[in-house]
């Protein structure tokens, strides 16, 4: 019996290329498994979030002012909502007012904090992880009284 070899099919520079590229996501998987996915970890309420709300929406929303019935100054008043319902849905952040309203045009009628300037995009990205993730809020249970 004579055996004799097949020649390998042709490879174009598109499969290579293709190939190339699927190794890199892979790799960055694999990367992201490590110490880049710890870097953009679980939110923390505390250290994240509540710096956030208490620069940006205390002044209205806390123990002196309330404009729509809405505290966001404890764990059980930001759950509890104000005047117009909840405003945050536990990882769902298109269905959280809280979310949708820091997200909007900076133009929008709609859009809070209603005075001062509004939310940097790292700060809405925090809030729209945290709401994402479960809207945790570790031990913090509040400050307002």
């Amino acid at each position: 019996m004579t055996w004799t070899m097949r020649p390998a099919p042709p490879t174009s520079s598109r499969a290579v290329l293709a190939l190339a590229v699927a190794a890199v996501a892979a790799l960055a998987v694999v990367a992201g498994t490590g110490r880049g996915a710890r870097a953009q970890g679980s939110v923390e309420f505390e250290r994240e979030v509540w710096p956030i709300l208490q620069a940006k929406c205390v002044t209205c929303h806390g123990p002196e002012d309330q404009f729509s019935n809405l505290r966001l100054d404890s764990k059980e008043r930001i759950l509890r909502g104000g005047k117009n319902g909840k405003i945050v849905v536990p990882g769902d952040p298109a269905k959280s007012p809280m979310y949708v309203r820091v997200s909007l045009p900076s133009d929008d009628l709609d859009i809070m904090p209603a005075e001062g300037e509004p939310l940097n995009a790292a700060q809405v990205d925090i809030l729209r992880r945290w709401v994402a993730e479960g809207a945790e809020f570790g031990s913090w249970t509040g400050v307002g009284g």
